[in-house]
């Protein structure tokens, strides 16, 4: 048993997708060391943690911030990746405009009754709110990121 808890267990990569009002997963579960990577589809879509009794606000603590991550077609060319430090249920909003109050939440280590909960209390926001600064995560290339330019082979 000892050996267990000394052996560091193998840090998987959660992918979640921010696509149309929605995040793809919206309930994942993760382990210490796990990596929640969000990839932002388009519109303009942010995560940040926020806190289970404030909706749509920035957790008071800790968390994290991805800034507005654009994309006209296909992803954005940069994914945020936030490294899981524990196993304490988290919950995640976008933070623009609206797109919280319309949905556009999730968690983390968390059940459905949480993530229904939490979205229901931000049905009746006005507006999200956006910490000032990138903070929490990294922003990381996008190995699955689309470009607008193509090659042309002539024969």
């Amino acid at each position: 048993l000892l050996l267990s808890l000394l052996t560091p267990a193998s840090a998987r990569i959660i992918p979640i997708i921010a696509k149309d009002m929605a995040f793809d997963p919206e309930i994942a579960n993760a382990a210490v060391g796990d990596i929640l990577e969000f990839h932002f589809l388009p519109r303009n879509h942010s995560v940040a943690m926020g806190d289970f009794d404030s909706p749509c606000l920035p957790a008071k603590t800790g968390g994290f911030f991805s800034g507005f991550l654009p994309a006209a077609t296909g992803e954005n060319a940069q994914t945020f990746r936030v490294t899981i430090n524990d196993t304490s249920p988290h919950v995640f909003y976008c933070t623009q405009g609206d797109h919280c109050a319309r949905g556009m939440v999730g968690v983390v280590n968390a059940d459905s009754g949480m993530l229904e909960k939490y979205r229901c209390g931000a049905s009746s926001t006005a507006e999200a709110v956006s910490p000032a600064v990138v903070f929490g995560g990294v922003l990381a290339p996008n190995g699955a990121a689309t470009t607008s330019c193509e090659t042309s082979t002539t024969s």
